[in-house]
């Protein structure tokens, strides 16, 4: 089942952006997002915390990620599961709301975000925020001038 953006719109719009406008720039959002938890970073662009490894001869976390071919670093991928869900869960003129549509993935999110804050906003993703924000406002933007008639 594909997930649908849920879109509200107003009566009447006094803001620069349509709800279309809005879902853009959640995922532009979105995308920048889980591209930097994908190389496991966090919110602050810094690498994440290693996984713990295995105790006592046995094997770990890192460890079962190597085997499967995944990178053994904390980027949130085992099944993909997680990232495939955080999408744009609704759009409206003021506003756009990001999240995993899935319960079980928004759990594994919620846990693992305890751990180590990942999913937000990060320096590099505001800076992208605001071009794409500046970039739809130059599209959208029309300056209306008012003279005063002597």
């Amino acid at each position: 089942m594909a997930f649908q953006t849920r879109i509200t719109r107003a009566r009447f719009v006094l803001g620069p952006f349509t709800s279309e406008d809005m879902e853009t720039i959640g995922n532009v959002l979105v995308d920048k997002i889980s591209t930097r938890i994908g190389k496991g970073l966090n919110v602050s662009d810094t690498p994440a915390k290693p996984l713990k490894p295995g105790r006592n001869g046995r094997k770990g976390y890192p460890d079962y990620k190597a085997a499967r071919g995944l990178q053994p670093i904390r980027d949130w991928f085992w099944t993909g599961r997680t990232m495939r869900s955080l999408k744009v869960k609704s759009a409206s003129e003021n506003r756009a709301v990001i999240g995993f549509v899935d319960p079980r993935a928004d759990r594994v999110a919620h846990a693992n975000n305890r751990r180590e804050k990942q999913f937000g906003i990060s320096p590099t993703d505001r800076a992208a925020l605001t071009a794409i924000v500046r970039a739809m406002l130059r599209r959208v933007r029309s300056i209306v001038q008012f003279k005063r008639v002597a």
